[in-house]
């Protein structure tokens, strides 16, 4: 529902106006944009990525170091991305330690920070509910503004393949962080920015608490089934005890 919103406010540009009514289909005044090649409401302008969040690479500690592993750092890969298909992270694969932590240029990453994979593959996008830290196969955004923060997910999202275009290298595409930076982005008014980020935070922290259910009830299946298989408990375990 949240990106179907995004479409029609953000792409149709009919978002509330000032009277409640879609602002173009109600006759918006529209004005053209030579940046993105395309009419925006006349109130909105164009930013770059840099004007409105501060972005971030990651790295990986030595494995050849155990002590760097283990700790209570979370840290995430684009594996972790790919593995778990979520829109929300708060954990990875594995944890580093405080030793990790110093001794690569990594960088812990506040809530709600967004993460983009930028190599194998580029384009995979979580929203960051808890602090972390990333490999260097992350450029991770962490927004200047707290009324950007869903917005932007959704802008990457939208022009992710532009993005990806981006990409260069010969054994595998990488997007780097100074073309990012150079990205356009369509700067909404603020009103609209926090009318928006207001309707939709209330259905993200219902979908993080979804996530959140699901996880739990798949560590019980996944816990309980090799002992259902193995006879170990049954079905009417409880009901034989009566």
């Amino acid at each position: 529902m949240a990106k179907q919103l995004y479409d029609y406010w953000f792409v149709q540009f009919d978002f509330p106006d000032e009277n409640g009514r879609p602002y173009k289909s109600s006759g918006g005044k529209m004005v053209w944009n030579e940046k993105l090649k395309r009419d925006i409401p006349i109130s909105w302008e164009t930013k770059l990525i840099d004007d409105v969040a501060e972005i971030y690479n990651g790295a990986t500690p030595s494995t050849m170091n155990e002590l760097n592993y283990g700790g209570d750092i979370v840290w995430v890969t684009p594996k972790d991305l790919s593995d778990q298909k979520q829109k929300f992270v708060y954990k990875g694969e594995r944890n580093i330690s405080q030793v990790g932590y110093d001794s690569c240029s990594t960088h812990l990453l506040p809530l709600n920070t967004i993460l983009m994979s930028s190599r194998a593959p580029i384009g995979l996008l979580a929203i960051a509910k808890t602090e972390l830290c990333t490999n260097q196969g992350f450029k991770s955004f962490v927004p200047k503004s707290g009324n950007t923060t869903i917005y932007l997910y959704y802008y990457l999202q939208h022009h992710i393949r532009q993005i990806e275009q981006l990409g260069t290298g010969t054994t595998f595409k990488e997007v780097s962080r100074e073309d990012i930076l150079k990205f356009p982005m369509l700067k909404p008014s603020d009103n609209v920015l926090d009318l928006w980020e207001e309707m939709v935070s209330a259905l993200n922290d219902r979908q993080l608490e979804i996530q959140k259910e699901n996880e739990s009830l798949t560590k019980q299946r996944d816990e309980l089934l090799p002992l259902l298989m193995n006879g170990q408990v049954s079905v009417n375990s409880d009901l034989s005890r009566d």
